[in-house]
């Protein structure tokens, strides 16, 4: 008996030395990947969904918004006025790509690709000013893995290049550079109104920072009116420049007359149809421009037919009645029959499932990031990257919660992609505050969490290689 136990004994490490070595094996490799690793594995991940659909001939192959913007790039190229609802700037990465690589799948989609993967760059060099490289890293990895984000720099979709240069913005900040941040920002708006939150939440962090330091005097208004003013040019003079050029109108209206044509000699009657559009509203400056921004998106109130969990901002980070939208979904169905034509079975798969399906792994973190922020302000243990993450929280998703109760705006779930940033920043802060001081335990959760969101990500993935049939 005591021959036996000793055996065990023997025995036990020996089973372990397996268990050892894949565990030394995954820290080795999780400690040699880097930012390099990082994008080009989702540059390679936006290769391959953005070909999907891919038959662009009549028309066909857009996935959502496509519709209305893959037309508005083509009229970018063609100097004919169109999309007024959002200043230009955003589209003219998708009128580049045309030019350059055709007008196909991927001269629409290649550069908000591009946007998509050097955002997450951006990400990481703004998260590395107060992150280690490593905690950087995974602050860089929630937001390239974040589903809706992954999805709306995949495709001709307007929400990729105000992220860019809002990120771009903070970044010059935060080295010092004044002006190259202000150059961003004004980008950043000018690739979609949406940009006005990344300002905003700047606006924020910058009143904090001067009042921790107590440097708001003459010298510092200076400063302000004159990245207020570089924001203004950057905003106002292409603008300007584009009504100039393209001289677009804020309505029109199509007339169809019938038309009567008598041909006596032939003794025939012919009736036709006479088109007439007539326009109305000429708009000629930036101030025009952002009173149509908003005068469009005004008409858009009560859900109607949406569903509320897109229509709600509060909606969006609750577990109840989960239902993205469908953007674009191709099924196959595979049946088994009987010789005599009987079907036994009767299987559905979605190849290309295109979804407006946020990371719930991401998006749910605001129930953590949130309150441990405002723990750390009431104890006044808050740090510059606690401050920057809940200005951009507040900033990106607060807003929303007055045009749905206000203005009863229709929303919809990936107006939270603004948000990621904030939360991609958020999520390290948390680790941090529940490891409480032990890095082993704050590698773990960082692991467990990134760990999690990839899963997600994969799951809702817009194509299935494997229901290719």
């Amino acid at each position: 008996m005591h021959w036996h136990q000793e055996s065990r004994g023997l025995q036990e490490p020996v089973k372990l030395e397996p268990v050892k070595a894949v565990l030394g094996y995954l820290k080795r490799a999780t400690a040699e990947i880097n930012i390099g690793h990082l994008l080009l594995i989702l540059f390679a991940l936006h290769l391959f969904a953005l070909s999907f659909p891919s038959d662009t001939s009549n028309g066909g192959g857009r996935v959502f918004d496509e519709f209305f913007y893959v037309p508005t790039a083509q009229d970018l190229l063609h100097g004919v006025p169109s999309n007024l609802e959002h200043p230009f700037f955003g589209k003219v990465w998708g009128a580049l790509g045309i030019s350059i690589f055709g007008d196909n799948f991927f001269g629409w989609r290649i550069f908000y690709a591009l946007i998509g993967v050097a955002s997450v760059w951006v990400m990481y060099e703004l998260a590395k000013i107060f992150f280690s490289k490593e905690k950087a890293l995974f602050a860089a990895s929630m937001l390239g893995f974040e589903t809706i984000f992954f999805v709306h720099t995949s495709l001709l979709l307007l929400d990729g290049p105000p992220i860019l240069f809002g990120l771009l913005g903070f970044l010059a900040y935060f080295k010092g550079r004044q002006y190259l941040s202000a150059l961003a920002f004004g980008l950043s708006i000018l690739s979609k109104e949406t940009g006005v939150f990344f300002l905003l939440a700047l606006s924020l962090y910058h009143v904090w920072a001067s009042r921790r330091s107590k440097s708001f005097n003459l010298r510092s208004w200076r400063r302000i009116l004159t990245f207020i003013a570089i924001v203004g040019l950057v905003v106002g003079l292409p603008l300007w420049t584009y009504d100039s050029a393209y001289l677009p109108y804020a309505s029109s209206v199509v007339i169809v007359q019938p038309v009567v044509v008598i041909n006596p000699a032939a003794n025939l009657t012919i009736t036709t149809t006479k088109t007439t559009t007539n326009q109305s509203g000429l708009v000629t400056n930036p101030i025009q421009n952002f009173e149509y921004y908003f005068a469009f998106q005004a008409k858009f109130v009560g859900c109607g037919q949406i569903n509320a969990w897109n229509c709600y901002p509060w909606s969006w980070i609750l577990p109840i009645n989960v239902s993205p939208l469908q953007y674009f979904v191709s099924t196959v169905t595979v049946k088994t029959s009987l010789p005599n034509g009987t079907v036994t079975s009767q299987i559905q798969y979605h190849p290309i499932d295109w979804q407006g399906m946020g990371n719930l792994v991401v998006w749910y973190s605001i129930w953590l990031i949130v309150p441990i922020i405002g723990w750390k302000l009431l104890k006044r243990k808050v740090g510059e990257a606690d401050v920057l993450a809940g200005c951009l929280i507040a900033a990106t998703y607060l807003p929303l919660f007055y045009v749905a109760l206000v203005s009863h705006r229709v929303e919809y779930a990936f107006y939270l992609v603004n948000t990621d940033p904030g939360l991609a920043l958020g999520i390290p802060l948390v680790t941090a505050f529940l490891a409480r001081g032990s890095e082993k335990n704050e590698r773990r959760l960082l692991l467990l969490w990134v760990g999690a969101a990839v899963v997600f990500f994969m799951f809702y993935f817009p194509v299935n290689p494997f229901a290719f049939r």
